[in-house]
Formats: structure tokens, C-alpha cells, sequence
């Protein structure tokens, strides 16, 4: 199906119905889109402290040298807020939809496991984990990954003539492989094609998963990294290879399956980052919806509320960095999502 943009953000307003504390949050959400992120990944559950310069532990707040002001006190405030109403606010809006988390190597654990439990707290149920590994991402593999993926299509499937990129061709792969089929509700491959496509990748060393737990999804999440620190795509030539091939998957997994997202940190939506070059191209942003921030509560949140959008046709770029169109996508409505 064809996506449609979204870029508006209206929170405060849809928040309203959702009683005080949900209208508060998303208030938050729209005013403080870059916060710290919780040490836990359950929502409910802040650190009670945050560590100083020294390795210490100290309340949240508090000056990290005497006298001095302390770092963000009203993100801290408004981290705390969403973290007592994150479930609220995605709360129905996966309802039974099975999700595939795809991770990066540089994936955060903590950005995977909260994003992972709140999909489900949305509803959502667990289709499976696949881990791509540096090999997927390098230059060095990628005549083998085309090889492999050439000699692996499940049934009826097809790969883009005039695009030969290998991120693409595993992504168009890979996309009929996991998912559904967005105009019948079935599943685009059959169970032994899934299993020699997920197999013969394991086998030469290009993903990792546990045997018995991917099962066809009707979305998929692709988690990278990107810390600000370290950025994605500003090292070296490998580096830039690897968050091309990245993004180049992203957009090859959605025009298979229609309901791509990918979350990372906003080191990841800097020039020459995977989120970046989604978002540097109109074609590619109209399909496969981003969000950066993913180390904050708001990054968690847009996510999964991205996700849904994408089910329902739409699409948007999310979150703090100046290539993103809002802070946070709408809450879908019922309807949006079938």
C-alpha cells in the first residue's frame, strides 16, 4: 500500500481523552523530545540514582561538583513522567500484531529489551530476534550475501533488477521471507523457505537468531546505535559502507512487508548515518518510517507508536534530530491500525 506522510504531532490535544497523566506526558513528549534514558527496562521502575564524573552514585539532580547546577533537571523531571505513563500511552495501539526485532551490531542492549517490552505492552506479541552481524554490514561479505540470498528466494519472490545493492537484495529477501503479505493477511513465505533463507545466512555468518522463534511478522523494528560520540557513517570508508548497507536494508525489508521502522540513537541520523540517509531521500522516508533518540523514553515511545502508524499506512521521521519532521508521531486511532 502506498504510505502517507506524517509529520504533525498532536499529542496534547488526543492526550486530553487518555485522562491528566497521559495528557501530561505527551505535553512532555511534544516540549522534551531528547531525554536521559532509564537504567531499566521496566517503565514503572526510574534508578533512584545517577552516577557523577567520579563513577559515584548520585541522586538524580544533584550537582556533579559542589555549587555547580545540576545537568538537565527538566528532562530528569519530564524523563520521569513518561516513564510512569509509557504504557498508557501505546496501551491498545499493537493490539495482536507479531513484530520481528532486526539488531545492528552497534544496537544498545537496553534500547532492544525496553523497545522489545514495550511493543509488547502495546499488545503486541514476540515474532522473533535476528542479529545482523559486521560480516552483513562489510564489504568484505557482500558478494557472498549476494550469492546467498540469490540462491535462497523463497517461492515468487523477486529481487529489484535496476537496485543490486546487497542491503537491498537481503532487505527484499529477508522482507518476504519474515513477513506478511500486506493484501492477503498471509504470510509470503512458507515455513521451509524461511527456514533456508534464515539458515543459510546463520551458516555463513551474516545473522544470529535462536532456532525455533522467528515466525512471519506483520512489522519489524530495525534497532542501530549511533551514539553521539561515535556517530554512524564518520569513521572510515567501512564505516560509511555499513550504515549505507543498513539503511539500504530498512528499505528493502518495506517494500516487501510495508511496515519498517528504524530506531537508533542520533548518531544514527547524522550525515552519512543509516537514519540519515533514509531521511536524506524522499522516496525512502515516504516508505520506511525513523526515529533517533532511542536512548531517551520519548525514543522508546515514538517507536513503537511508529510502528503502529506503519501498519497503518503512514509513515514520519521522529525524534530530536534537526532531519526529524516532529518529536514524536500521533497515537494512532483504532481505525487507523484495522
Amino acid at each position: 500500500m502506498a504510505k502517507k506522510k506524517t509529520g504533525g504531532a498532536g499529542w496534547v490535544a488526543s492526550g486530553l481523552a487518555w485522562g491528566l497523566a497521559g495528557g501530561l506526558a505527551l505535553g512532555t513528549l511534544v516540549v522534551a523530545p531528547s531525554l536521559a534514558p532509564i537504567s531499566d527496562y521496566s517503565f514503572n521502575n526510574i534508578d533512584p540514582t545517577t552516577k557523577g564524573s567520579d563513577g559515584a552514585r548520585k541522586a538524580p539532580g544533584s550537582s556533579d561538583k559542589d555549587g555547580e547546577a545540576p545537568a538537565n533537571p527538566e528532562a530528569n523531571s519530564a524523563n520521569a513522567l513518561l516513564a510512569g505513563n509509557s504504557t498508557r500511552i501505546v496501551e491498545g495501539t499493537l493490539d495482536q500484531r507479531p513484530f520481528i526485532i532486526v539488531r545492528a551490531p552497534n544496537a544498545d542492549e537496553d534500547d532492544v529489551k525496553v523497545t522489545s517490552w514495550l511493543a509488547q505492552q502495546a499488545g503486541a506479541t514476540v515474532a522473533g530476534e535476528i542479529t545482523l552481524t559486521d560480516k552483513f554490514l562489510s564489504q568484505d561479505g557482500a558478494d557472498q550475501l549476494r550469492s546467498i540470498i540469490a540462491n535462497t528466494l523463497p517461492a515468487g519472490a523477486q529481487l529489484s533488477v535496476d537496485n543490486q545493492a546487497p542491503g537491498t537484495h537481503a532487505g527484499e529477501s529477508l522482507g518476504t521471507a519474515l513477513m506478511f503479505d500486506v493484501n492477503t493477511n498471509e504470510p509470503m513465505a512458507n515455513v521451509e523457505d524461511r527456514a533456508l533463507v534464515l539458515q543459510a545466512l546463520r551458516d555463513g555468518g551474516f545473522i544470529e537468531y535462536d532456532d525455533g522463534t522467528i515466525t512471519p511478522a506483520q512489522g519489524i523494528i530495525v534497532v542501530t546505535g549511533g551514539d553521539i560520540e561515535e556517530g554512524e557513517g564518520v569513521k572510515d570508508d567501512a564505516d560509511v559502507f555499513a550504515a549505507t548497507v543498513l539503511a539500504d536494508f530498512a528499505r528493502g525489508l518495506d517494500s516487501r512487508g510495508d511496515a519498517v521502522v528504524l530506531a537508533g540513537r542520533r548518531g544514527a541520523a547524522s550525515p552519512n548515518g543509516s537514519i540519515a540517509l533514509i531521511r536524506s531521500n524522499a522516496e525512502a522516508s515516504a516508505a520506511v518510517s525513523t526515529v533517533d533518540s532511542l536512548d531517551s523514553e520519548t525514543g522508546r515511545i515514538s517507536t513503537v507508536l511508529a510502528l503502529a502508524e506503519q501498519i497503518g499506512g503512514k509513515s514520519g521521521a521522529y525524534g530530536s534530530a534537526t532531519n526529524a519532521q516532529a518529536p514524536a508521531p500521533e497515537r494512532p486511532r483504532a481505525q487507523d491500525n484495522g
